[in-house]
């Protein structure tokens, strides 16, 4: 079950049967815990916060750790600037199905989506108390995973922690704008709602204790989503500031990327450059260990590939400076610059997305089609309307491809994925 509207979200009305409907659904991932690792297509993020301390030994009523545990089973945790819960507290915590309303784009396009509390724990030991549930998405979400919420006192030190553990991949879209628009947006809309998870959770318990166990109710159905001024929404870069506001002590990411990001970014280079895509394709499958196995990443990376193609680009960067060069658009390079993208988004898709490769390498011709039109619609303005002389316009997209070329190589993922850690 998946719907989406811009400008507007649902009436509660519209959502009673929608949540009906969503009880008898099934998650939209066969995987357990075990098998939900990177090696097997699965992203991963884990974050950790102190909240604050408290008098050593196990919780009591009233604690830090108890108003922590009610902001949890209320679901007011989450930033309803980025998602909304929309459920029935009359339903057990284990076991509940949520509508998640995804708001995005300053909460003009909204997604609604179904979940579901797939386990919980609460446990009391010697040296420490855990309180906490998992979400797992349901057929028709546009992600599929498992994302685990605790909270942790040490008994010893009285420090109450929050951690998030998460293993996401995509998941079902209605539309093929959704999914491009996922693949372009997702991790920083990811990563500013965790970081505003942690940010919310500290401001509920320890400024605003009278929300806390309360939850907005219009009827049949109960919302999270107080009105708590925390931080402004801010889609971080991989290396982020901010941390000062957000106080995380960890935040890890191992995020499983290289298709959409990369077949896009490849796209837009060969739109710049038409060898420019290939090129820095062929140069990182050399370098890959192991070597791939497919036969068009192996023939990408043979020892002469990376200088053949390296020369033609050198070639095109002169070319594209003399007054004979022909306008990108026209029929003939504007077609071997699509076929240059497809190519080159279709070589780096990792081997267990190579089912996908059609798609990847549709949409590197279509980047690359909107790139050719884009860069030259900017180069005719500077040079015509501007008086910029060409070849000063030129040296500048030359700038700014390598710039990009040098940002789209991280992007690229590695046979063990990539692990990031954020400072703090």
């Amino acid at each position: 079950m998946i719907e989406w509207r811009w400008f507007s979200g649902w009436t509660e009305a519209e959502m009673v049967p929608r949540l009906a409907k969503a009880r008898t659904l099934e998650r939209n991932f066969p995987e357990v815990s075990g098998e939900m690792t990177l090696e097997a297509g699965w992203s991963q993020v884990r974050s950790e916060s102190v909240l604050g301390h408290e008098a050593p030994g196990r919780p009591v009523p009233g604690s830090l750790f108890e108003r922590a545990q009610q902001v949890l089973e209320t679901f007011d945790f989450s930033d309803p600037r980025i998602v909304a819960w929309h459920f029935s507290a009359h339903e057990p915590l284990q076991g509940r199905t949520v509508l998640l309303e995804l708001r995005s784009l300053g909460q003009k396009l909204r997604y609604l989506c179904g979940a579901r509390v797939g386990g919980t724990r609460e446990e009391h030991g010697d040296t420490c108390s855990i309180y906490g549930f998992s979400f797992e998405t349901l057929h028709g979400h546009i992600e599929a995973g498992r994302e685990w919420f605790l909270l942790r006192k040490n008994h010893e030190s009285g420090a109450v922690s929050f951690h998030i553990e998460a293993a996401w991949r995509p998941g079902q879209f209605p539309n093929w704008w959704s999914r491009l628009g996922f693949a372009m947006v997702a991790p920083r809309y990811q990563r500013a709602w965790h970081r505003l998870t942690h940010v919310r959770l500290r401001e509920l318990v320890l400024k605003h204790p009278e929300l806390v166990g309360h939850h907005a109710s219009s009827g049949q159905l109960e919302h999270s989503g107080h009105d708590v001024k925390t931080a402004p929404v801010q889609f971080y870069a991989q290396r982020a500031r901010g941390h000062r506001e957000t106080q995380l002590e960890e935040e890890t990411e191992a995020m499983n990327r290289g298709h959409g990001l990369t077949a896009l970014g490849m796209g837009i280079l060969a739109g710049m450059r038409s060898m420019s895509a290939p090129t820095l394709a062929s140069r990182w499958l050399a370098t890959t260990q192991p070597p791939p196995e497919d036969r068009l990443a192996r023939a990408m990376a043979h020892p002469w590939a990376p200088r053949v193609l390296g020369l033609l680009a050198v070639g095109e960067l002169i070319g594209d400076k003399l007054p004979m060069a022909p306008a990108r658009v026209m029929v003939v390079p504007l077609t071997g610059r699509m076929l240059s993208g497809a190519l080159a988004a279709a070589s780096v898709t990792p081997e267990r997305q190579r089912g996908r490769r059609l798609a990847v390498a549709a949409l590197g011709a279509v980047a690359a089609l909107a790139s050719s039109w884009a860069f030259y619609a900017l180069r005719r303005t500077a040079t015509k309307k501007l008086g910029v002389p060409d070849v000063a316009v030129a040296l500048t997209e030359d700038a700014l491809l390598a710039g990009l070329a040098s940002r789209l190589l991280p992007t690229f993922e590695a046979p063990t994925g990539r692990v990031v850690t954020l400072p703090t």
